[in-house]
């Protein structure tokens, strides 16, 4: 039996347009419904600071001038919403009507019944108008919020990890884009010692799950596992486990100084601001790193997808979505807000304003392919994940349990990262750790 079902990562790229007309003669009957059964209510949601966030801000008041639904967001930091989903959930309790939610996190509030399975409101055409398309959602991203058969989240930024890369530095020193590891590490070095003030690449490395998160895309390139994809028994004391380690540890150092307290706005920073020539980062940076306004480098950047190790070239599929709580008593209000901020029929505000997009019908047109390169970039590395996923492996394991285990890596592995434990030791204290939390 293995961890990780095979899907299709892709899935069908369609698209179409909406008639002006008709899209707003679809919506303000929509609209109208909302507001005779909802006006007045109040949708609370808890969310974490985020480039989409930010298009959802922009979008919020026309949505509460159409339905008469007021709209709070409770914003915080994605580590601290993560801790309180889990004290939440533990408690039985929310204040929430909807909540931002992950991948890393679906497993735990979906079999806890903290968010409700969505199917009811999915399936029903009078909440949910022809304008939302759920269909049109990568199949990659809407299987991320599967639990027993039933999806517990709307995606609205799909992640995927690619390599950004000076192109305007590649270019001076006639050099070529790498498509493996020890390219990328050649090319790194390089720029260390051919460019003053700026480092070979950047990625976070902060002690806990975000060293996880970027250590999961160098562990299977290199023939590591977390669990074995047959019996979901640990499996990190596998040699790649280590070799990927070894690698992470020299790709630092041609990284900026401190790196091993880089989350991801620092790694984002260091790229944006000229002082690194690549950066290994989430898709989700790519519209930060365009904007003139917070980069230097805006213009100048081209996206590849990630390089290949000795065990072939892999990524991930990670991303936000929008969960309604089981206790809420809003619930076609907090539907109706869902609907708007990730249906296919308000997209364009939400990718004018910055948001991450996670339809075919976004990623899958040419024009914005060509206006927005990492729109293919992004296609490329879902290929790498998908990939992944046909050898039953995932960068996040479809577990409750997920959190703890990746805190043991994000700790021991960070440690051997900055040399305060060998490598081998590291290994062996998490499979002991892991085995005890899995009970295998």
């Amino acid at each position: 039996m293995t961890m990780f079902r095979t899907v299709a990562a892709i899935g069908a790229l369609t698209l179409g347009t909406w008639t002006s007309i008709g899209q707003a003669q679809d919506f303000d009957a929509w609209a109208e419904n909302v507001r005779a059964a909802n006006e007045g209510k109040e949708v609370v949601v808890a969310v974490a600071s985020h480039p989409s966030v930010e298009a959802f801000k922009t979008m919020i008041p026309a949505f509460e001038e159409a339905t008469g639904i007021k709209v709070t967001l409770d914003e915080m930091e994605e580590g601290q919403l993560g801790q309180k989903l889990t004290l939440e959930v533990s408690s039985g309790t929310t204040s929430y009507d909807a909540v931002m939610t992950a991948i890393e996190r679906n497993p735990k509030v979906a079999s806890a019944g903290y968010i409700e399975p969505l199917e009811p409101w999915l399936n029903d055409p009078e909440k949910t108008p022809d304008w939302f398309d759920y269909a049109d959602i990568l199949p990659a991203y809407s299987d991320m919020f599967l639990w027993d058969g039933q999806h517990y989240a709307i995606p609205f930024a799909g992640e995927t990890v690619f390599l950004f890369y000076r192109k305007d530095l590649f270019e001076k020193h006639g050099l070529s884009v790498p498509s493996t590891y020890d390219e990328l590490l050649e090319t790194a070095a390089f720029f260390d010692d051919n460019e003053d003030n700026v480092n070979g690449v950047s990625f976070r490395a902060r002690l806990g799950w975000e060293f996880t998160y970027t250590w999961s895309i160098f562990l299977f390139p290199f023939d590591g596992r977390m669990v074995d994809p047959e019996t979901g028994k640990p499996d990190l004391t596998a040699p790649g486990t280590a070799a990927s380690l070894d690698y992470m540890r020299k790709l630092a150092e041609h990284a900026p100084v401190g790196v091993e307290s880089y989350s991801f706005p620092e790694a984002w920073d260091a790229f944006m601001l000229g002082k690194a020539a690549m950066m290994v980062e989430a898709s989700a940076a790519a519209p930060e790193v365009e904007n003139p306004d917070k980069s230097l480098v805006a213009g100048n950047v081209g996206y590849a997808p990630l390089p290949a190790g000795p065990a072939g070239a892999f990524s991930g599929v990670w991303g936000w979505g929008l969960g309604m709580t089981a206790a809420s008593e809003n619930k076609d209000a907090t539907w109706a807000l869902i609907t708007y901020l990730t249906g296919r029929g308000t997209q364009d505000d939400y990718l004018a304003n910055g948001g991450i997009p996670s339809r075919s019908s976004s990623l899958g047109d040419s024009a914005l392919q060509a206006e927005l390169p990492y729109y293919g970039a992004t296609l490329d590395t879902l290929k790498q994940a998908a990939a992944l996923n046909e050898k039953g492996l995932g960068v996040v394991l479809p577990l409750p349990e997920w959190g703890q285990f990746s805190d043991i890596m994000g700790t021991d592995g960070a440690r051997a990262f900055i040399g305060e434990i060998p490598v081998d030791e590291a290994v062996t204290s998490m499979q002991a750790q892991a085995e005890d939390l899995l009970g295998k």
